[in-house]
């Protein structure tokens, strides 16, 4: 399923919420917002409750809190290494440069070599030999995404490289010099393009999952705004029912009408202030796919490749652990609707019976949540095994292959798919 790709971010867009700055090491928090990496240090520290300043959603499982230092929280976030170019590059186009001569200021920057030239250099630079194949752009024209393309990590061992190669067993990148030494006893060395490759099929099947759980999400919100509209529109015809009969019984049916109409509203309140809390669960849930498939989208189109190889597994797990299903929340009220009955004959008897008048019955509505279904592998497994995507995916550790037996946690069925990786 092919995906738009996202317009060059504003600068507004790279700006920290807490900071109001262009984003310093952005982590991205369980939501899928950013913070910098010192605002979230020190917004954990200010706070009562582990929230994230926009969408207020838990930064921190409570029952994780005080099992490690903020520090430490804060350093386990993985780093949105996208957005981290996009900052750098929208940098480096908003300063004033000297050219590499230092005797004029830089008017264009090569693509390639990351060279800054005024435009007598420029026309020497694209004349030599070893540059006069590099792409070289005036800075006026240039983009933020495409610098953020055109730079390609060095080798981390030879500065001096660049990083062409992966090695699958150490989850690196490498260069050739590396391949031939460092990596020479690794059972697999791939080119990047090919793993970057790989990777962007990943994210686009991400995106895929993200986009489906909203549109789930969607579906279950709308039913939950025409639910709110019923209820309203019951608790209308109760009161009008209820002012009715009450301009039968003349003076004594003031105290009468009083309960009741508080009646009918306490009992449609009840059902507002449910379906209301599931809304905003509801809402919080999409918050969190609608961010998540924002930076798969950013990754998807990150020219970067060793940020695609880094975000990748990154964002698999992240976007395994969602839920991506539109069922209510386990924490839910049931979600009901509310229908005044008055008893016709009780009005016959109001002059005695005031306190026997009409009653309020919640009765289940019935709304189409579509629930995702989820298999999971039981907990009890060998130490050889790892289970992560939410309980979804059992995987060896190391590369050694065993004969061994993997248990779900409910019998297998027909027609279902169930992933097993080593």
């Amino acid at each position: 399923m092919a995906t738009a790709a996202p317009p060059d971010p504003e600068p507004d867009d790279m700006d920290c919420s807490v900071c109001h700055e262009q984003y310093v090491q952005p982590k991205l928090l369980p939501c899928g917002h950013l913070l910098c990496h010192h605002c979230l240090l020190s917004w954990l520290k200010s706070q009562d409750q582990a929230l994230c300043p926009l969408c207020r959603c838990a930064i921190v499982d409570p029952k994780e809190r005080g099992q490690k230092s903020w520090q430490d929280v804060a350093d386990s976030f993985p780093t949105d290494l996208a957005m981290a170019d996009l900052v750098g590059a929208h940098r480096l186009l908003k300063q004033s440069h000297s050219c590499i001569c230092e005797e004029a200021a830089a008017t264009c920057l090569c693509l390639t070599c990351g060279d800054l030239f005024c435009e007598s250099c420029r026309k020497t630079h694209v004349k030599q030999k070893v540059s006069k194949n590099h792409t070289v752009e005036d800075l006026t024209s240039l983009t933020a995404d495409k610098v953020a393309g055109s730079q390609y990590a060095p080798c981390a061992v030879h500065a001096d490289k660049t990083t062409e190669l992966f090695c699958p067993t150490h989850g690196e990148s490498i260069c050739h010099l590396c391949a031939t030494s460092r990596h020479s006893n690794c059972p697999e060395v791939m080119d990047i393009e090919e793993k970057v490759k790989d990777a962007r099929a990943v994210l686009a099947e991400l995106a895929v999952t993200l986009t489906e759980g909203e549109a789930r999400l969607d579906k279950a919100i709308q039913q939950l705004d025409a639910h709110l509209a019923e209820t309203e529109k019951q608790t209308k015809k109760a009161v009008a029912e209820i002012e009715a009969v009450c301009a039968r019984l003349e003076k004594s049916v003031q105290d009468c009408r009083h309960r009741l109409n508080e009646l009918a509203h306490s009992a449609c309140s009840d059902v507002k202030e449910a379906v209301t809390e599931t809304k905003t669960c509801l809402l919080q849930r999409r918050g969190k796919l609608t961010s998540q498939k924002h930076v798969v989208q950013r990754v998807q189109e990150a020219k970067n490749r060793d940020t695609i190889s880094t975000m990748t597994p990154v964002m698999q797990t992240r976007v395994g652990n969602l839920d991506c299903s539109a069922t209510l929340p386990s924490v839910a009220k049931v979600v009901s609707k509310v229908t005044v009955v008055i008893d016709a004959e009780a009005v016959t008897r109001i002059e005695k019976e005031l306190s026997g008048l009409g009653q309020a019955k919640v009765m289940s509505a019935d709304l189409d949540f579509v629930p995702v279904p989820v298999l999971s592998f039981h907990d009890n497994h060998g130490k050889n095994i790892v289970l992560s995507n939410n309980k979804q995916t059992a995987q060896r550790r190391g590369r050694e292959i065993y004969d061994g037996i993997v248990v779900a946690s409910q019998p297998m069925m027909t027609n279902m798919l169930y992933e097993v990786s080593h």
